[in-house]
């Protein structure tokens, strides 16, 4: 066995542990998107993958012509002109609608998620805009849709009520750093306490396996009896999900159990990529945890079937949902 790798079991052979008290960064996390392709209203649910945005979140349906719908999630920059509907090239494609919001997580129900708009939505030029033979070409084009926005069907009803998912913490759990999303309160980024055993870190991380890989260190939850333990305290906000950026080092192996409060969010988990650190969201039963105040989340090694890959985890984010109330008109 060579020098690094009898350095790296030894390391693992002896219990670590290790409690730190973070204190919340003033720098907002960044944005997370749904990233998914070719999604169904069935199979919506298994839509799962996120990705950090420099941009907006984006959803793009495509409706066929038997009327179902594929929708196609993700993070771009919002072009001047970002909604459109008309005629593709393809024959079995009727329309398309492009709709762009600038909120965590708006792009999964972007009707929910937008903020009202404090203009009402109608034609700017009516009479062309009741015009049927000027008005199929007028909806074709982005740009000019945009003066027939109702004829064209791009109004949407909004109602006064719209929803924000805010972070109550984004861990680094290697450096044990906190960030959350201004107007939340940061004790509950300086209540966090992490503990964990048989855990080796990834720090200074320049050993590329790809580019998610070099852009974060991680801890490495390698043997049988890993396992990463953070606690907290909030403030009664309802959890709505959890989001891990993480991965496995072998398809079947690295599976882990994510509890929060005993509570079993996965079990034997297996959904992670492969080399690859990514962000999943794992979305959270509010009603269990309606009266808990302090948590105790652990992520440990499948304890049912005990597996030899690998587990990296990267950051650890803990969402809420606030709704909020606009008195503008539709």
């Amino acid at each position: 066995m060579n020098r690094l790798a009898m350095k790296y079991w030894s390391y693992l052979s002896l219990p670590c542990f290790l409690w730190s008290i973070v204190c919340g960064q003033n720098t907002s996390p960044i944005l997370h998107c749904l990233r998914c392709s070719g999604v169904t209203q069935s199979n919506i649910d298994r839509c799962i993958n996120l990705v950090e945005c420099a941009h907006e979140c984006y959803v793009n349906t495509t409706t066929l012509s038997t009327g179902s719908k594929v929708k196609n999630f993700g993070c771009a920059k919002k072009p001047d002109c970002s909604s459109g509907q008309g005629v593709l090239g393809k024959r079995d494609v009727t329309s398309y609608n492009i709709e762009f919001c600038p909120k965590e997580i708006c792009n999964i129900d972007v009707d929910h998620f937008q903020v009202p708009s404090s203009t009402p939505c109608g034609d700017v030029s009516a009479p062309d805009c009741r015009d049927p033979a000027a008005l199929a070409a007028i909806c074709s084009d982005c740009e000019t849709a945009q003066y027939c926005r109702k004829s064209c069907g791009l109004c949407r009803d909004r109602s006064s009520t719209w929803y924000e998912n805010v972070v109550l913490f984004d861990y680094d759990p290697v450096h044990r750093t906190c960030r959350h999303t201004a107007g939340v309160s940061p004790s509950i980024c300086q209540s966090i306490k992490e503990q964990y055993y048989h855990i080796l870190p990834v720090v200074k991380n320049n050993y590329t396996v790809n580019h998610a890989h070099a852009r974060h260190d991680y801890l490495i939850l390698a043997d049988t009896t890993s396992y990463v333990r953070i606690t907290f305290r909030t403030n009664g906000e309802p959890l709505t999900n959890l989001q891990l950026s993480a991965c496995k080092t072998f398809n079947g192996l690295g599976r882990v159990d994510i509890l929060l409060n005993n509570h079993t969010i996965e079990e034997s988990y297996d959904g992670t990529a492969v080399w690859d650190l990514n962000w999943q969201i794992h979305k959270l039963n509010t009603n269990q945890f309606h009266n808990d105040r302090s948590f105790d989340l652990l992520i440990r090694k499948d304890a049912r079937v005990p597996s030899s890959g690998h587990y990296w985890l990267s950051r650890i984010r803990l969402e809420s949902l606030v709704s909020h109330h606009d008195h503008h008109g539709k």
